[in-house]
C-alpha cells in the first residue's frame, strides 16, 4: 500500500516497536529509509582554534549515530537493499524532517511519541505540534508498543462537513483504513459522533411529542450519509464494524479506542486558520491528547 515508508528515529532510542510497525507496513515492496536527527551544542563550531577539532568530533559522533543506524536495519526482517539510513546534523529536529520529507517523498512519515492520554499534551514539544500542523503527508504518530497480530484499526470518519472540508477527505480516510485492515489482517472499525437534537430546541409544541422520532430520524440522516462514503467497498471483503456515537469526537474518541481495544485510528487533519487553532485546534490534535493507541493522520489532497 505505501510504497515509501521514511522512519523518523532518535539519536538514543532503538524504538523497536516502531520499525516492527514499519516492515509490517512495507510487506514485500515498500522501500523503508530510517532518518536520525542528531545535534550536539558542545561539537559546534564557536571556540578560536578549536574548530578543526570540533568538526573531526562531529564527524566521528555522526559516523557512530549512521553505524547504530545500520544496525538497527539490519534487525528488520527485510531484505537490504529495500532499506536505507540517513543521518543529518541539526540543531531543528522537525525542520530536518521536514526537509527529508521533501527530498525522500515518502508515502508515509513514522514517528514517535510516547507518554499517557490526558497528559500527552505536556510532553510532545511545541516541535512535534508543527510537524503535526506542517507535514504533508500521512503521519504515524507511533506509540512504543506493538500492535496484536490481527490489529484493530478505527477510522473516524464526518461525512457532513460542516466547514466545508473535502468530501473526497472521507473517501481517501476509508479507502486507507480498508486496505490497511486487508494488508495487516486485521478488523476494521468506523466511527462517527454525531449531535442529538436537544429538547429544548423543540419550540413547535406539537412535536414535543415526537421528540423520540426526531431523534430517531437524526441518527438514521447520519447513519445514511455515513453508508453512502463506504458503499463504493460494500462488495469488498472485509465489512466495516459502524459506531455511531452522540456527542464531541474528542470526548468519546477515547473511551471508544478503550473499550474496543483500538490499535490504529486514521483521522483527518484539516488546516484551519491561526485564530480557529488558537481557539480550539484541530480534530486530530484534540484526539491525540486523549487516545491511547497510535494516531494515522491524514489530509486532504492539494
Amino acid at each position: 500500500m505505501f510504497g515509501k515508508l521514511l522512519v523518523s528515529v532518535d539519536e538514543d532510542s532503538e524504538h523497536l516497536a516502531l520499525l516492527e510497525k514499519a516492515a509490517r507496513l512495507a510487506l514485500t515492496q515498500g522501500q523503508l529509509e530510517l532518518f536520525c536527527c542528531v545535534y550536539q551544542a558542545a561539537l559546534e563550531p564557536g571556540v578560536a582554534g578549536m574548530d578543526e577539532a570540533q568538526n573531526r568530533a562531529r564527524h566521528a559522533y555522526m559516523t557512530q549515530c549512521e553505524g547504530r543506524l545500520d544496525r538497527l536495519a539490519e534487525r528488520i526482517r527485510l531484505d537490504s537493499a529495500r532499506i536505507g539510513t540517513d543521518v543529518s546534523w541539526d540543531s531543528d529536529r522537525i525542520e530536518a524532517v521536514l526537509r527529508k520529507c521533501e527530498r525522500f517523498m515518502p508515502d508515509l512519515l513514522l514517528y514517535p511519541v510516547s507518554g499517557e492520554a490526558g497528559f500527552l499534551h505536556h510532553l510532545l514539544s511545541p516541535g512535534d505540534w508543527k510537524l503535526l500542523r506542517r507535514v504533508e503527508v500521512p503521519l504515524l504518530l507511533a506509540r512504543e508498543r506493538s500492535w496484536c497480530s490481527h490489529p484493530r484499526i478505527a477510522v473516524a470518519l464526518d461525512p457532513f462537513h460542516p466547514r466545508n472540508e473535502p468530501a473526497a477527505l472521507d473517501g481517501k480516510l476509508f479507502g486507507m483504513a480498508h486496505a490497511l485492515a486487508a494488508q495487516l489482517e486485521g478488523e476494521l472499525h468506523v466511527l462517527h459522533t454525531y449531535h442529538a437534537l436537544p429538547q429544548s430546541a423543540i419550540f413547535d409544541e406539537h412535536r414535543v411529542t415526537d421528540f423520540a422520532d426526531l431523534q430517531r430520524e437524526v441518527e438514521k440522516t447520519h447513519r445514511e450519509r455515513l453508508e453512502a462514503v463506504l458503499a463504493p467497498w460494500q462488495h469488498e471483503p472485509g465489512a466495516a464494524e459502524l459506531h455511531l456515537l452522540e456527542g464531541e469526537l474528542h470526548q468519546r474518541v477515547g473511551p471508544f479506542c478503550d473499550e474496543y481495544a483500538i490499535d490504529l485510528l486514521l483521522i483527518g487533519n484539516v488546516p484551519r486558520g491561526a485564530l480557529e487553532h488558537l481557539l480550539m485546534g484541530s480534530s486530530a490534535e484534540r484526539a491525540l491528547e486523549r487516545v491511547r493507541c497510535d494516531l494515522l493522520v491524514v489530509k486532504p489532497d492539494p
